[in-house]
């Protein structure tokens, strides 16, 4: 019954449709994700492409190890040396393009100097012209005090409590430092599409489940189905185990297809890496690497889709019309972002799982939440909180369906 469930499924010419969308949108997201990597040569020339990644890997593997204040000072040599050489000059393109092919090997550690020594809520893309040799070995204690001051300060005023306080300031002097570097370019990439992907294997995936529960009545073969021997029972376990394991099947193997051939082309190097080393995820209370940032975004990535694709059919089971259930992902999504006018329903819509479908993003935010007298991320809540709701969902959906009334 299960099979036959499945065949129904994909017996629907919307369902083949949005099949050969999502792999097209697969095959677009690994273009993107492969050349998102640009490499600039001696002559100022940018190139992207599998060899411009591999160029730019051999350029960052030079400074591969441990940002300690020695190996700190050596890229504020290098990038003054750089500076000296070959200077910026307004409006000189040409002059501009050598300099940065110059800088590129080092220009993620330039960046976590410019921003480490930076005020809390501010970037100076120069900020590495004014630091001196005794000051950038202080990077990884200034990173703690400058977010001291920011939470002290009056922009910060309203925000946070004082327990929050304290424990943003444990968890940012809980990072090890000094940090190890290595190129991560694969991670970063993979990591930076893996949200599209998610995202369009939700919306597919709504198409795909919308029907099982409502196909008997759209066909007007509801009296049937309710009306033989294992219908009601049988019947109904079928489409729901065919439901989760379409779901399941799709997702992963979608989601096994990028990663292969992103990091299989990128390189799989630089996933021990902290992500705090990234411009993007410097100011991050969450301390793990990159590996484990791309693990806990497919999970939660799958959690989010499983819970949205349960509720969709939990709606087609009530309603019994695929109409209303195909929006339930739409809703998800784009329901957030109209209720964000509502500063009021701010933690809330923390909480929303549309938030597990962009980890990656959300990671950097300070979404903080107190339970019994424990401060704790939104992130560690909702990984507890969506798989049992996925759980309790399924037994209720079960009892809708199966007790339905044929009118």
């Amino acid at each position: 019954m299960i099979r036959y469930e499945i065949k129904k499924i994909f017996s629907k010419t919307i369902c083949r449709i949005s099949m050969i969308v999502l792999l097209l949108s697969l095959i677009i997201s690994c273009y993107f994700a492969i050349t998102n990597i640009t490499y600039i040569d001696e002559q100022g020339v940018s190139h992207t492409g599998i060899a411009a990644a591999r160029d730019l890997r051999t350029e960052k593997q030079k400074w591969e190890g441990t940002l300690d204040e020695e190996a700190l000072q050596k890229v504020l040599d290098e990038y003054r040396k750089i500076n000296e050489e070959y200077p910026i000059r307004q409006g000189d393109y040409t002059a501009n393009m050598l300099h940065d092919s110059k800088v590129q090997g080092i220009s993620e550690i330039k960046d976590m100097i410019n921003i480490g020594f930076c005020e809390f809520r501010d970037f100076n893309y120069y900020r590495i012209d004014s630091v001196s040799k005794d000051e950038v070995g202080k990077l990884y204690e200034n990173r703690v005090k400058s977010l001291e001051k920011w939470l002290g300060s009056e922009d910060a005023e309203g925000l946070f409590d004082e327990n929050e306080k304290a424990f943003l300031l444990e968890r940012y002097g809980q990072l090890k430092a000094p940090l190890y570097y290595e190129d991560y370019d694969g991670w970063g990439s993979v990591l930076h599409y893996a949200q599209t992907i998610v995202m369009l294997v939700m919306l597919v995936s709504a198409f795909l489940v919308s029907g099982i529960f409502s196909n008997e009545f759209s066909w007007k073969a509801d009296s049937i189905f309710f009306s033989t021997k294992y219908g009601r029972d049988k019947g109904t376990k079928a489409k729901l185990t065919a439901g989760l394991i379409v779901v399941t099947a799709i997702y992963w193997l979608f989601i096994a297809l990028y990663s292969i051939i992103v990091l299989g082309v990128l390189g799989f190097g630089g996933g021990n890496v902290m992500i705090q080393t990234g411009f993007w995820y410097w100011k991050s209370f969450y301390n793990i690497t990159y590996v484990q940032l791309y693990v806990l975004t497919i999970s939660a990535g799958y959690i989010g889709t499983l819970f949205c694709m349960l509720l969709s059919m939990l709606i087609s089971a009530k309603t019994h019309t695929a109409v209303v259930a195909v929006t339930i992902p739409f809703v998800s999504l784009f329901l957030p972002l109209f209720l964000s006018n509502f500063h009021f329903l701010e933690g809330v819509l923390g909480l929303f799982p549309d938030q597990l479908l962009q980890i990656n993003e959300i990671i950097n935010l300070f979404n903080l939440y107190q339970i019994g007298g424990k401060v704790v991320g939104s992130i560690p809540i909702m990984m507890v909180i969506y798989p049992i709701l996925c759980v309790v969902l399924l037994p209720i959906i079960y009892y809708i369906y199966h007790k339905t009334e044929i009118k």
